[in-house]
């Protein structure tokens, strides 16, 4: 993987890369911390859920065997979600941001790519949630007309840089 970019740098010139390509930036480092804290809030919440609709069962076996299974969903989701998958996700994340177009490429198992050129942008949203927030990373959202494509976990700084990039470019006037 290619290191984030650095405020300082200048975004890169030329065609998007091809499909499926990495981008010339990475996640930011505290992106597997965030990502691990949300897979266990997550699987928190659902057994709690869960759990609690298996209480309501009027018989006792049924919630014995369907409280088990929950629990064990629960740790093998952990096993196996926190150590490897969202390592995986991270790894296989990358993005490029120039003034002619935004790339984001993502998956390990089912890639995906996407290029979107800056003229099709209409709004470049940085938010930063609590969970976001506490781990000090944001999260960028790219506005077309058909759809919104998101990029997160990302530091201040590159979501700062990729925000500057796609509007400035937008305000620049056509010739």
């Amino acid at each position: 993987m290619s290191p984030s970019v650095r405020p300082t740098q200048l975004p890169l010139q030329g065609p998007p890369p091809t499909q499926n390509a990495p981008g010339n930036s990475s996640l930011a480092p505290r992106a597997l911390n965030y990502l691990n804290v949300r897979t266990g809030f997550s699987t928190a919440a659902a057994v709690a859920v869960l759990g609690g609709g298996i209480c309501f069962l009027p018989d006792v076996m049924w919630r014995g065997i369907l409280g088990s299974v929950v629990a064990a969903l629960a740790i093998i989701s952990l096993c196996i979600e926190l150590p490897w998958l969202n390592r995986k996700e991270v790894q296989s994340c990358s993005y490029t941001v120039t003034p002619d177009f935004v790339y984001i490429s993502r998956g390990w198992l089912w890639r995906r790519s996407t290029t979107i050129p800056t003229a099709q942008i209409l709004n470049v949203e940085i938010v930063q949630g609590p969970l976001l927030r506490m781990f000090d990373v944001v999260s960028v959202r790219f506005t077309c007309i058909s759809e919104v494509e998101a990029l997160r976990p990302l530091e201040w700084s590159a979501a700062e840089l990729a925000r500057t990039t796609v509007l400035l470019t937008r305000a620049e006037p056509l010739e």
